[in-house]
């Protein structure tokens, strides 16, 4: 079995800068104030981890620690501008797609109602989709640790920038079409699905209604929630995380399982319209043929004559 070497710690750092560099540009034009205390502990683990991985690149040589250290760091700080920028943009206004939505999703004949009564109707299917709903996190560290512990280097960096390329696109579609998700349209409560506890059905609220009316302008990322509509990042990310685990044969068959939980799950924890679902798997496969192109750019550059050494060793992806 061979493993890629490394060719360099750059990956998703210039998109992480463009996106913190479009987020101060964006608060400073909306009048948007960032709480910076919030951020000294994802400064100081972001930092903490680049500087781990420059040592194992550098000075005791271990590809495999070095990526996933540094890939780590880009999860973390990534997600960090991209929580950031969410609420930027949505300080910006303009009205509401919400009503839009349904219309699209009954066009398509899927009846959103009927599908949260069927899911509420079966408690232990509720459970299930819920705790899938609620695994972004673990499944995020799972799959950089696994994909750069077990030498898949390529694929580690593809996914990585894949959840960058996915998550901005995101967050930028996400200031064009504002929504408040279809339990706060409908006018919902907790007794209309007894027997389900959403992850995310009402929490956004607040803070999204904050940031259009005006009463919310200090962001900060002790107190962050996802507060994006259209298109649905879990939805997104639930591909990328099939997409992430097929590599690792052990993983593909639980991976596939709890993904496809997770992408059910979204429309009834998440509170999104079916369209939010679809776009976000549309977002998802252009991400991964992005990632995919771009790192197969880098690897013919790095074989060019006269490329600097650390070009891709034999080895699988």
């Amino acid at each position: 079995m061979f493993a890629e070497r490394p060719r360099g710690g750059v990956g998703a750092w210039p998109l992480i800068a463009a996106t913190l560099v479009a987020t101060i540009v964006w608060m400073a034009v909306a009048g948007l104030h960032f709480a910076w205390d919030s951020a000294l502990v994802t400064l100081a683990a972001c930092g903490g981890l680049e500087a781990l991985a420059r040592v194992y690149r550098t000075r005791r040589p271990e590809p495999r620690i070095a990526a996933t250290l540094s890939a780590l760091a880009q999860v973390i700080a990534f997600s960090a501008c991209a929580a950031a920028l969410s609420y930027t943009v949505a300080s910006t206004g303009g009205p509401l797609w919400d009503s839009t939505f349904d219309a699209w999703d009954r066009r398509l004949g899927l009846d959103w109602r009927a599908y949260l009564a069927f899911v509420d109707g079966h408690p232990r299917l509720g459970l299930a989709l819920s705790l899938a709903y609620r695994s972004l996190i673990l499944q995020t560290m799972l799959a950089v640790i696994l994909l750069g512990f077990s030498g898949r280097l390529r694929a580690l960096r593809d996914f990585v920038l894949a959840f960058a390329l996915a998550g901005t696109v995101t967050v930028l579609i996400s200031a064009l079409t504002p929504a408040l998700a279809n339990f706060v349209f409908l006018g919902l409560s907790p007794a209309d699905f007894p027997n389900l506890h959403p992850a995310a059905s009402y929490v956004h609220v607040a803070d999204l209604t904050g940031l259009r009316d005006g009463t919310l302008r200090t962001i900060s990322l002790d107190h962050v929630e996802g507060i994006i509509t259209f298109p649905s990042f879990h939805a997104a990310l639930g591909a990328l995380y099939i997409w992430a685990f097929w590599h690792l044969r052990a993983a593909r068959i639980p991976a596939l399982l709890v993904n496809v939980l997770l992408i059910a799950a979204t429309p009834i924890d998440g509170g999104h319209y079916f369209v939010d679902v679809i776009a976000g798997l549309v977002i998802a496969a252009l991400a991964i043929c992005a990632a995919r192109a771009l790192g197969r750019r880098r690897a013919a550059d790095a074989l060019r004559p006269g490329a600097r050494e650390g070009g891709p060793a034999p080895g699988r992806a």
